[in-house]
Formats: structure tokens, sequence, C-alpha cells
């Protein structure tokens, strides 16, 4: 009898021990990237109650919290400068049970979200009929084994019903291998990246094709407001399950996908994202901003940048999508955000162009230049006005040093501007006559008297080819 009773008090000790498990988030795992110089967020799940203490390689200093009613745990932990091969432990106060994570690196840490191209991996997916792997993609895999430079993918989870708490997704160090799968854009953003700082990267991607960007707000943010009424009467789960699309419903990605990382401390954001909204353009503006609003709330962050792509034209997608994204920079709708342009790289007949290192690189320009003080042109002329000359029209821009037109031939030259038009008071457009003077646009057309209106690449498939002299293409426009 006695041995029974020990062996029962045995048993009921080890479930104890066994329930004082710490359990950290996919996220908060092995290879993981934290933000330097930065008071990180970190946390997990522990018995209602639980001392858990967290130290780190770094320093000396040992964090202490009590996970709450609910068995969560959070704690703020400090991260000093770029390094590399560190570690962090948590300890469980009620059985000394410890849990290590390592080969962290401490650098920059970006999120990459969006739908299907910042998706779309870096070499072509067997079965996928879009997914056909980026332009070139044999020679960039072969420029991929960077150490200090490790990626996330959020696995793909949608819920119209409740939050989830984790998901899944490993940490990996960039390799050939790992990033055959991984997102190209978010890849080679990087690698340039990194090569450009010459410290550790980290990259989150959080990704799924065909959403809108209703699918990554959450729902108290959107039953607020009349302008989502239309996306939730024709999205919703009963229409979308029979077609397989339940990630179309509102907040079905906000809670499959971004709320397990939310809080997870970043630098910043890269946005890939409206293509699925562009029939029903006219409400993206303030749709976005919502979205940028209320990702910033929930990180916590003073500053939490979002720079977004302005998406690449397709014949058969609205070109006014482009227009609308546009108003939230150009009207400063928001602060800290850029957007850079997809405008020359389109492809006709798919919404997938393969050139992805195009986008990349110009991802990588605008956050070099506007977070780490990077001394390069990242936007491309952004209009900044127009004025009537005799029956010509003078576009002016800014950021328009060096302005040229790219011919098909690859030379440079002052005509020969492709999709611009040129209108009078009757609306009446024509194909336009231009030259560029002295830094600006001239525009005009015989049989337009007295010219009012002018339009650049508005057209559902279009390929700008205004730059200026750091070969950043300029920005489609349309003026009344």
């Amino acid at each position: 009898m006695r041995r029974i009773v020990l062996v029962i008090v045995a048993l009921a000790a080890a479930a104890v021990q066994l329930s004082a498990k710490i359990s950290l988030p996919a996220i908060i795992s092995d290879n993981m990237v934290l933000q330097q110089k930065s008071e990180v967020k970190l946390w997990g799940w522990a018995d209602p109650g639980e001392e858990v203490k967290v130290s780190s390689s770094w320093s000396r200093k040992v964090y202490s919290v009590q996970a709450g009613a609910d068995g969560k745990w959070s704690v703020y932990v400090k991260t000093p400068r770029h390094c590399a091969g560190q570690e962090l432990k948590f300890l469980s106060g009620s059985n000394g049970e410890e849990t290590t994570v390592e080969n962290i690196l401490i650098g920059e840490v970006w999120l990459a979200s969006g739908q299907s191209n910042i998706e779309f991996w870096t070499t072509p997916k067997k079965g996928s009929a879009w997914m056909t792997g980026m332009e070139g993609w044999e020679e960039q895999i072969e420029d991929a084994e960077y150490p200090n430079v490790h990626l996330f993918k959020v696995g793909e989870c949608w819920d119209h019903t409740a939050l989830h708490e984790d998901c899944k997704g490993q940490w990996v160090v960039c390799s050939k291998e790992t990033v055959q799968n991984y997102s190209a854009v978010a890849f080679l953003f990087a690698r340039e990246l990194h090569k450009a700082l010459e410290q550790p990267v980290g990259v989150i991607l959080c990704a799924v094709g065909g959403t809108h960007a209703e699918s990554w707000i959450r729902e108290e943010v959107m039953r607020k407001d009349t302008i989502y009424n239309r996306v939730y009467r024709n999205y919703t789960p009963d229409k979308m399950s029979p077609k397989g699309y339940l990630h179309k419903v509102p907040s079905a990605v906000w809670n499959g996908m971004v709320n397990p990382i939310v809080g997870y401390t970043i630098k910043g954001n890269i946005w890939y994202q409206a293509e699925s909204n562009a029939w029903r353009a006219e409400d993206y503006a303030p749709i976005f901003v919502d979205l940028v609003e209320d990702w910033r709330l929930l990180w916590g962050q003073e500053r939490l940048p979002f720079y977004y792509m302005q998406v690449a034209p397709y014949s058969q997608l609205p070109g006014k999508i482009r227009m609308e994204q546009a108003k939230v920079w150009e009207g400063r709708m928001l602060e800290d955000i850029g957007m850079v342009t997809a405008i020359d790289v389109g492809d006709s007949l798919d919404i997938h162009p393969r050139n992805k290192l195009v986008p990349a690189r110009r991802f990588t320009d605008v956050v070099l230049a506007n977070e780490y003080n990077g001394k390069i042109e990242c936007y491309g002329p952004v209009v900044k006005s127009v004025a009537s000359r005799d029956n010509e029209l003078v576009v002016s821009f800014d950021h328009a040093k060096g302005l040229h037109v790219l011919l098909p031939s690859g030379e440079r030259s002052s005509v020969g501007v492709a999709y611009l038009h040129v209108a009078g008071a009757d609306g009446v457009y024509y194909p336009a006559y231009s030259r560029i003077e002295a830094g600006s646009l001239i525009v005009w057309h015989p049989e337009v008297k007295m010219p009012v209106k002018v339009k650049y690449c508005t057209e559902d498939y279009c390929k700008g080819n205004i730059y200026n002299g750091a070969g950043q293409p300029a920005y489609p426009f349309e003026i009344k």
C-alpha cells in the first residue's frame, strides 16, 4: 500500500512538473532574429501564477515575470547592437526546468506581408499554374548562402471565427535550399539589405495570395465603419466556403496569421497587396489607412514604418487601383510611409510578373534611404505642378534630377514618352506629343488648342518609361 501511495505521489509530482513547462510561440525559437538596440517583446505560456525568468547571453540581467490567470506572460528584454551566435534561456520558477533558444542573431528585423506577389516563390512550385519561379531564379539562388540572414514564414492559416494565439513556422538560415520555397521578394530584400548594412537581417514573411486588405484587418475596426458593408455582404463564409475562398472572409487572415505575431519587435513592414481590392478601388485608400493605423496600435511601437508597392500593371486589373494607392502617400494620409512602384515591370498576360529583383531592390532603396540614412534617391519623379504655356502643358516634378525617357532600345532620350495623353476642357484625350526641357515634361497635341488635362500610365496595362537619373520610374498621374 505504501508503495502505491509513493507511486501516486511521484506521478502527481511529475504531472505538476509537466504542467509547469514553459511554452514559447513558434516565432520565438532557434535561429530567431531580434531587433538590435531595442526593448524587444518576448512572450509565451505557463501555469497561471508561474514565475518565468528570462536571461540572455549578451547581458547579466535576469528578467522575471509572472504568468497571468490565463497562463500568458510577456516581458521586454533589452538588446545590444548587432551581433550573432546569441541565446536566450527561459527558466521555470517552480521546478527549475529550462528552455534554451539558440543561434540568435541581433540585427534588423522586417515584416514582409501582403498577397500573391510577395508570397510568390523564388523557384517554380511543382504543380502550380501561377507560382512559376522568379525570372533568373537559377542565378539568384547561387547567391543565397548568408548565415547572418534568417527567414521566417508564417504558415498559411485563416479563421473567421476566432483569434489564434500561435502559428506554424520556423526560423531558417538563408541558403540555396531554404530560399527555394520562400518569397522571392522577401529573400531578395533581405539579401540586398544585409549586403548594404553588413549587419544581420531577419525577415518574417506573412502572406496569402488572393486576399483583400479586409482579410488583414481586425473585425473590431471594420464593424465601426459602413465602408466595409460591401465586403461583409459579398464575402460571407457561406459564399466563400464552397469556392475554397475562406481566406477572403473579413479578418480571416488577421485572426489566423497576424494575431500570433503581433508585438514581435520589428523595424518596419514592406507591404505588397491591393490586387484583390482593384474592383472596388475607390474604397482602398481609407481601408489601407485603417489597416496601418490598427497594426501600429497593436504592435505598440513608437514608430512602425510601412513601405508599400504600387501594384504592377496587368491587362485585366483595373488601373484605378494604382491611383488610389498613390493617394495615401502623395496625399500624406499617413506618416512614416513610402510608396515604390512596379509601373515598368508588369506583364500584360500575368498578374504575377516574374521580375521580382526590381521590386525587391526598390523596397531596399526606400528602406535604406528612410531608415538607415542611405544617400540614395529612392523615389521616382512625382508631379509637383502643372502650368499652361501657349498650347502646351508644363509638368514639373519632385525627385526629377536627371529626368529622361528610356526608349525600348535602352537609350536615354528627351522624347518618346509612352502612355501619355492630353485633353482640353471637352475631356477628349489624344496621345500626347512631349519633350523634356529644363527638367520638366512639355506636353501638347495639335488637336488640343488649350490643353488642361494630362494623364500618364493610367491604363489597366501600361509600361512606364519616364525615369530620373537614379533609374527610379515616374509615378502614374492624372491631372484634371
